[in-house]
């Protein structure tokens, strides 16, 4: 398996989007709502990247069983 042709897409900024959601459910501890409202759509917008990334990595973890396979003689 040979990756995509083109340069590579910038990859999520998963550290930002982590500290987004831990500053979600901080807000609502909190009580305050509206920094949690902000806070819950900014968490909706980074869905699709989120859904990339887990892609990406399911992608590699495929392509890794199949490499193992091939070398272990499990082909």
């Amino acid at each position: 398996m040979q990756p995509a042709p083109g340069p590579r897409p910038v990859p999520a900024d998963l550290d930002a989007i982590g500290d987004r959601y831990t500053d979600l459910l901080e807000a609502r501890e909190r009580g305050d709502q509206t920094t949690a409202d902000q806070l819950a759509h900014a968490c909706a917008d980074d869905i699709p990247a989120l859904r990339e990334e887990i892609h990406r990595v399911e992608l590699l973890r495929r392509e890794l069983a199949a490499e193992l396979d091939r070398v272990t003689g499990h082909a």
